[in-house]
């Protein structure tokens, strides 16, 4: 799974296929092969954040 964001100009995109609204910036985790097909149409992957020690 990967997780990636809209990052277009619209506030908000309807995916059909994932039966889903992502709104723009909001992270959605998804299948490794959906993931690089919206990377292809200018998504953003998200990557981890490292946690940091307290």
């Amino acid at each position: 799974m990967k997780t990636v964001a809209y990052s277009g100009p619209y506030s908000a995109v309807e995916v059909p296929a994932l039966g889903l609204t992502a709104g723009k910036g909001d992270p959605i985790e998804v299948a490794e092969d959906v993931a690089e097909t919206l990377l292809r149409q200018g998504w953003q992957e998200v990557k981890a954040k490292k946690e940091t020690a307290k």
